[in-house]
């Protein structure tokens, strides 16, 4: 049939879009590609062009908006693409041009934007970035378009053809800049980059006897186009393409014949910008105007000598006046002080610094106090092998796990403000019951790791001295006001009986969450007590954690302002969130309020503290750091050091800065003083939501060592996971047209894999088998470097006209999973069925299957039934998913997406 044309007689009634999205500028180490703003030129010319345009301008949703800021958000983009989604019914374009990146295994390609960074967060390395495989694709398959063509400018956009999946009667087709695994150049601010400016000459000089430029010719075009370029490490640069459906033209022939294209110009780098004027430029400029007779007469030498002689005379005068601003001579180089703190407190810290700095000066400053923040688990690490901030380790092992604290956290701190003194006592650790050691003792190299493993390879090169904390906040369970607790409950109880207690009063299901306690000391502190609460359910709470908010929030503002902005209001109204008070009580202050964050919006309600007894005060202790080698200044630094925690903890207004964000201030005798009458804890929208008094606490039982094994625990839990999946092969599959093509067992089972990784254990085991036969494997149960051949076997898996054993099959899959240590790790069964051969289960079976599977170790089931109504409440298939905090998915569902949601819950794979 012709080629799709939305220009055609038969389109002319229909909405069409494009949707172009170029992310020029870049925060943190990514450079800025400067060629992106020609590329999104180029992209529109080509689209809209007079005679060959497939699209008019009004067409076209450009992102950034032209003349607005250069900056761009994923939510931004993401909402542009929904948008344009809902509205086109012909032609739907989506091209976009920037940094891309993708896991170690070229899995999970991640579009990034302004603000996008990579953690070290192994299940969500990347955060503001927007998912090929689970954010794109998802929304493009849903589109009620005729055709949908996706183009990629980016490196690594190859790597998105192994996640193309449009619908099954979609019209889609996917262009990609190179190859899967290939880095790109980053073009040339002017010409925009080699594969859209080919791409531009291609749709724009048509020649008259050519024909249209259609999809299939624009692939073939462009690669010959491109086939004398070499991406970056030489290697081909090969565009790439997948299709599903016939073929759409992309421009219109028209006009004479135009000369074959032409290569574009070779990139070259930037002109940077001209440096900043001196202060002498003025001054030569008026003395340049004044004398234009004697410029035209002197002669070079002469030049130079009267310039030399004119900035002698000004270096002089700067001198003498005491430099620019006039005062009583040059300012020596202040004392430069690393301040090292906690994600959560980096503000209000970098607040206190920025007074401190500036308190009395009329002239220079002595000291200047640089402040960052970095993981509280990467902190504690680095100091725990501190020689390797001086030395770093000259090659990384195959794992690459290696261990560079100026990458990880930042350079060497003269102090550390960790939120607790816990964080101290883990950097101290020299064992399994650390904690013990004085303060004037080095930090200790070759402690054992938290995950068991040696920790990285470094000894002690600093000490590491309290000094005292500079202010409090405690740990609260921040709960929506309109959710019922009883007052009794409110202070003086563990976390376990404050979290029963919700559950209790609602029946509704709450949903407890907390920061990624990789990310800060509070949050790991909460985890602790947390994990008490129920350590047979713990792994199920962070894999219903990590669900809820993808990625998990680094720190607790992250996580508040993720609840306030909107998109997730169901999980909002039942969300009890551990944060430290500060947190909450500025984000219940009203509208208008400078203490309010900016993030804060109507969708959050007024949330009243819950305080429990076993999560230790946040202390906020000042740590002076002092290096070995680095006695050239150590007493100069030293002072300089002390006068700062003798400032921060005694002077009313370095007590300020750390009360109007909400903390209680250091008392006299050390303790938490009262709130200040202008602090956020007495405002009105927290009169009944705060104590005056912090409750007291139960006895201290957190060690360094029971913090390391809460970080072993929550790492488990997130992963490797082990997966089995149990498919009914009975012929009644294929009766019901349920069994093989897209959407159907074998295809859901396949995609699936996608979520599951190298270290992952995973089988696949088919249930129709003689009465008394175990199931057999169609994957043996263990670990693959990757799912390719198990998705192969998967397509292969034969049919049997033979009942599916579906009770023997659970059993024995629980048992399997059941099997081996007796970790954390989460454990998944799948069961793929038409729920044919359940029918014949009994109750008495049904109530021991189900009782069986709620046993511990826990194992989630998660039930795929190929029939509608399968998820029926009280039935076998909603009954195992109720038992185990698993679910059931039935026709009602996206099946494919959610099946690799749940299974991307115990897998370390893609679709993360």
């Amino acid at each position: 049939m012709p080629p799709y044309d939305a220009r055609g007689e038969e389109n002319q009634g229909k909405r069409h879009r494009a949707v172009l999205i170029g992310v020029e500028s870049y925060t943190g180490s990514r450079n800025d590609l400067p060629a992106v703003a020609a590329n999104l030129r180029l992209m529109a010319e080509a689209l809209t062009a007079e005679g060959t345009g497939v699209l008019d301008p009004d067409d076209l949703v450009v992102v950034p908006r032209t003349g607005g800021p250069a900056a761009v958000d994923p939510l931004v983009a993401h909402a542009a693409l929904r948008a344009a989604r809902d509205e086109a019914t012909g032609l739907l374009i989506v091209y976009f041009a920037g940094h891309a990146i993708v896991r170690p295994d070229g899995g999970d390609l991640n579009l990034m934007f302004t603000e996008s960074r990579v953690t070290r967060d192994r299940r969500h390395p990347f955060v503001d970035t927007l998912s090929w495989s689970d954010s794109v694709m998802p929304v493009l398959r849903k589109a009620r378009a005729d055709w949908v063509v996706v183009i990629l400018d980016c490196c690594f956009a190859g790597n998105a053809l192994a996640s193309f999946s449009p619908a099954v009667d979609q019209n889609f087709a996917l262009l990609t800049a190179a190859e899967a695994g290939v880095e790109i150049p980053p073009g040339d601010p002017v010409a925009g980059t080699e594969f859209t400016s080919a791409l531009h000459r291609l749709l724009t000089r048509r020649t008259e006897g050519a024909g249209p430029a259609t999809f299939t010719r624009l692939v073939t075009g462009v690669r010959e186009a491109m086939e004398h370029l070499r991406a970056v490490d030489g290697h081909p640069w090969v565009p790439d393409e997948l299709r599903h459906g016939d073929d759409v033209v992309l421009a219109r022939a028209k006009g004479p014949a135009l000369p074959p294209p032409v290569p574009g110009p070779p990139s070259v780098s930037p002109v940077p910008p001209p440096p900043e004027a001196p202060w002498w430029r003025p001054v030569a400029d008026r003395l340049r105007s004044r004398v234009p007779v004697l410029s035209r007469r002197v002669s070079r030498t002469t030049v130079f000598v009267v310039a030399g002689a004119v900035l002698l005379a000004g270096a002089g005068a700067w001198f003498l006046t005491g430099g620019p601003s006039g005062a009583a001579g040059p300012c020596a180089p202040p004392l430069e002080l690393r301040v090292l703190t906690d994600p959560d407190l980096l503000p209000t810290v970098q607040k206190a610094a920025d007074v401190y700095m500036a308190r009395g000066q009329r002239h220079c400053r002595d000291v200047n106090l640089t402040v960052y923040a970095a993981q509280a688990t990467d902190a504690v690490a680095a100091f725990r092998s501190s020689s390797l901030w001086q030395r770093p380790p000259a090659e990384c092992p195959d794992s690459g796990d290696c261990p560079r604290p100026q990458r990880d956290v930042g350079a060497q701190p003269d102090i550390w403000i960790p939120a607790a003194l816990s964080a101290w006592r883990r950097a101290l650790d020299d064992g399994p019951g650390g904690g013990t050691a004085p303060a004037s003792v080095s930090a200790p190299g070759g402690a054992s790791g938290a995950t068991g493993a040696p920790e990285p390879a470094g000894e002690s090169a600093v000490r590491l001295e309290p000094l005292g904390a500079v202010a409090y906040t405690p740990m609260v369970l921040a709960v929506p006001e309109s959710m019922p607790v009883a007052p009794a409950v409110q202070t003086g109880h563990p976390l376990g009986a404050i979290v029963s207690a919700l559950k209790a009063a609602r029946e509704e299901p709450v949903a407890i969450l907390r920061p990624d306690p990789e990310g800060t000391d509070g949050a790991l502190l909460s985890t602790e007590a947390l994990y008490a609460t129920d350590a047979a359910a713990m792994a199920g709470l962070e894999q219903t954690m990590a669900q809820a908010l993808r990625p998990m929030p680094s720190t607790a503002g992250e996580l508040m302002c993720a609840l306030a902005d909107g998109t997730r209001n169901g999980l909002e109204d039942r969300a009890a969130v551990l944060v430290p008070e500060q947190t909450m009580a500025r984000f219940n202050l009203p509208a208008g309020d400078p203490g309010r964050p900016s993030c804060a919006t109507v969708t959050l309600e007024r949330r009243v503290a819950q305080y429990p007894s076993d999560v230790p005060v946040l202390d906020l202790p000042f740590v002076q750091v002092t290096w070995r080698g680095a006695e050239r200044d150590a007493d100069d630094r030293a002072r300089a050091v002390r006068d700062f925690h003798r400032w921060l903890s005694e002077d009313p207004d370095a007590q300020r800065q750390f009360t109007d964000d909400g903390f209680r201030g250091a008392g006299p005798d050390g303790r938490p003083a009262p709130p200040r009458k202008d602090s956020p804890l007495r405002a009105g929208a927290n009169e009944r939501a705060v104590r005056e008094q912090i409750p007291a606490r139960s006895g201290e039982t957190v060690t360094a060592a029971s913090l390391t094994d809460t970080l072993r625990r929550y790492r488990e839990a997130l992963g490797p996971g082990r997966v089995l999946y149990l498919l009914d092969n009975s012929t009644s599959m294929t009766d019901g047209r349920v069994w093989e093509g897209q959407g159907r067992a074998k295809d859901v089972v396949a995609r699936s894999m996608s979520s599951l990784g190298p270290k992952d254990t995973y089988g696949v085991r088919l249930l129709a088998v003689k009465k008394g036969e175990r199931a057999t494997d169609a994957v043996p149960f263990g670990t693959y470097a990757a799912p390719d051949g198990a998705r192969r076997a998967v397509a292969g898996a034969p049919l049997a006209d033979l009942d599916a054993r579906v009770a023997d099959g659970i059993r024995d899959g629980l048992a399997t999973l059941r099997e081996g240590p007796s970790d954390d790790r989460p454990r998944l069964l799948v069961l793929v069925t038409d729920d044919e051969d359940s029918a014949g289960i009994g109750k008495k079976a049904r109530d021991a299957l189900v009782a069986d599977a709620a046993a511990a170790p826990l194992v989630r089931i998660v039930t795929v039934s190929l029939r509608n109504g399968g998820c029926a409440p009280g039935g076998l298939d909603d009954r195992l998913g109720e038992a185990t905090g698993g679910r059931c998915l039935d026709l009602s569902d996206d099946i494919t997406t959610e099946l690799a949601a749940e299974v991307a819950k115990a897998g370390t794979g893609d679709a993360q």
